[in-house]
């Protein structure tokens, strides 16, 4: 073991971290760009394909950079370029980032990614052929050497890939990292070459560093989780000038709640209180997506002796939950962590009422949840008279309308009624506007009219039966139903964001 890290240079040292740093970033890379143009296939597709490009072109450089007088110098002269990009990147993202969102989902990903990573991927590419000509003494051991130095590098992306997701992501804030990787650099620079200058520029970047930790910011709550960008906000509706809190997920607001009263603030919230209509004994409920356990509370809250079952994959938003928005532990509630389509999956429990709240953003549809498979495990799991509450977020008619269409002929397929509620129906008749449609799915072959529904429903419910709309909506040609081998969830949605 010691001969072995007698043998460890400071040229494998570097290659090594270099390695792990271009994953961290790349990783990292995805958190930064969630809030402003969210996490969808488009977004991981820009980040990698860029950044590979990057490397690529950094690949390409090095190798030509270190046939001309190479040095341990010049090669620690590259990984001081790279901790000031990265220290640039932290500087201005925000900024680049924010006109990025009106290029569109797909362009502004490209753009953003473009002006953010390919300066420290080309130069972070430029490491390991460098590294390898400096290793090189003579032609005979050219092939070893530079096998051992990639495959180094190669362990370092490893070690960086399950660093970043497993430890510094749900550890630590994005511009923590970002100002991490870039004093990392600084520091491994100081290997070789001049070090005065390096070491000035990376006493100003910690100062820097330090004066962003504790800018002002209107969030009383930030942080990145395992699987979302997360913010907890406090201001004044402007409708009803009441304070409110809001949970933004990525770019959203996902959850709004009033903060002096417990009346439901979203009206696709309060459309869940329809429920009764369709199953007028409700005893034992499940949720799939907890966000800020608004329609879980007010459920229990209604239904005193019942029992509810909250499947959320983010514990970090049920930790949000607890602290900002009145969650408290409950008998009657049962929380999982879990993926909702797993859960699925394993589930041998029945439920009168399933509520699927799992995709209500735009940029982070779990196309998992959206499918034929998934729905038939969503009708296994209710009770015979069982009913199905889904959110979706598109609109009826138009061309923003792909996902619900497909969405519709989907859920068609395993139930035998939908009935449709669009949150703003009651107030504008514009169908091809995107908004909130509570869907209704039930089991029973006996279709239900208005004027039935209205004989039955309380004068909370006959206010929120004006937003029932009772058609059967135009599919156009092409629209095929959802499947777990085919779901372009994400293109459809980028018909809409792109608008």
């Amino acid at each position: 073991m010691i001969k072995f890290w007698q043998k460890i240079s400071r040229l494998e040292i570097i290659v090594f971290i270099a390695g792990a740093l271009v994953m961290i970033l790349e990783l990292i890379g995805s958190r930064l760009l969630a809030p402003y143009l969210g996490t969808s296939i488009f977004v991981w597709t820009a980040l990698i394909g860029i950044v590979l490009g990057a490397l690529s072109l950094g690949y390409y450089l090095g190798g030509r950079f270190s046939a001309k007088n190479p040095s341990l110098a010049f090669l620690c002269l590259i990984l001081f370029l790279a901790g000031l990009a990265i220290f640039l990147v932290a500087i201005f993202k925000d900024f680049i980032l924010f006109y990025s969102t009106y290029f569109g989902v797909k362009s502004g990903a490209v753009f953003a990614t473009i002006i953010l990573f390919a300066l420290p991927g080309v130069l972070l590419g430029m490491i390991s052929p460098y590294a390898v000509r400096l290793k090189i003494k003579d032609l005979e051991s050219s092939g070893g050497i530079a096998g051992n130095l990639y495959a180094l590098s190669t362990i370092g992306s490893i070690v960086g890939t399950f660093l970043a997701g497993f430890y510094l992501i749900p550890t630590f804030g994005s511009n923590q990292i970002i100002f991490g990787l870039a004093i990392a650099l600084i520091l491994i620079s100081l290997l070789g070459g001049r070090k005065i200058f390096k070491i000035l520029i990376l006493f100003f970047t910690i100062i820097i560093w330090s004066f962003f930790q504790f800018l002002p910011t209107p969030n009383i709550f930030e942080r990145d989780s395992a699987y979302n960008h997360l913010r907890v906000v406090d201001t004044i509706d402007l409708t009803s000038q009441q304070p409110v809190r809001i949970l933004y997920l990525a770019t959203e607001a996902h959850s709004i709640i009033f903060k002096e009263n417990e009346e439901l603030y979203s009206k696709y919230h309060q459309l869940y209180l329809l429920d009764s209509l369709f199953k007028p004994k409700i005893q034992k409920a499940l949720t799939l997506g907890g966000g800020a356990y608004i329609a879980p509370l007010n459920f229990l809250k209604r239904y005193s002796s019942a029992e509810m079952t909250v499947v959320e994959i983010d514990p970090a938003v049920t930790a949000v939950a607890k602290n900002y928005f009145n969650l408290k532990p409950n008998p009657r509630l049962k929380i999982l962590h879990q993926d909702a389509r797993i859960y699925l999956n394993q589930n041998k429990e029945t439920y009168d009422v399933i509520y699927g709240d799992a995709f209500a953003s735009y940029y982070s549809i779990p196309f998992q949840l959206t499918t034929t498979e998934a729905m038939k495990k969503i009708y296994d799991a209710l009770t015979p008279d069982g009913i199905l509450i889904l959110n979706v977020i598109s609109s009826i008619q138009g061309k923003n309308s792909l996902f619900f269409q497909a969405e519709y002929l989907t859920l068609k397929k395993i139930f035998s009624q939908l009935y449709l509620f669009p949150a703003r129906y009651n107030t504008n008749k514009d169908l091809t506007q995107h908004q909130n449609i509570i869907i209704v799915a039930t089991k029973g072959n006996n279709r239900l009219a208005k004027k039935q529904l209205l004989k039955t429903a309380d004068l909370e419910q006959k206010a929120l039966l004006d937003n029932f709309w009772d058609h059967e909506p135009k599919i156009e040609p092409g629209i095929k139903i959802l499947t777990d081998d085919f779901a372009p969830v994400d293109y459809y949605i980028s018909k809409i964001l792109n608008n």
